[in-house]
């Protein structure tokens, strides 16, 4: 599976195609605060996303594919934020 942004998703029940993107900017757990015995929460890359309306959104996927599937299941996308 590829580790870049998405080509299309959708949001309030609307399909945006993606157009342009900047990223993915990661940012890890802080390993060092999690117990010896609990495993860190997922990995997230962050990107821009713009569609082909023009309308900008931050979307992050949580967790990598392959290397944190076995603790957490498959990357999951969430939207962050919407650009004005």
């Amino acid at each position: 599976m590829p580790d870049g942004p998405p080509l299309r998703f959708r949001w309030r029940r609307v399909n945006y195609e993606v157009t342009r993107f900047e990223g993915p900017e990661r940012i890890g757990a802080e390993w060092w605060k999690v117990p010896t015995d609990t495993p860190a929460p997922p990995t997230r890359d962050y990107f821009r996303i713009e569609d082909k309306q023009g309308h900008r959104f931050w979307l992050f996927r949580a967790g990598l594919w392959e290397r944190e599937m076995e603790v957490h299941g498959h990357p999951r996308w969430y939207l962050h934020g919407q650009f004005a």
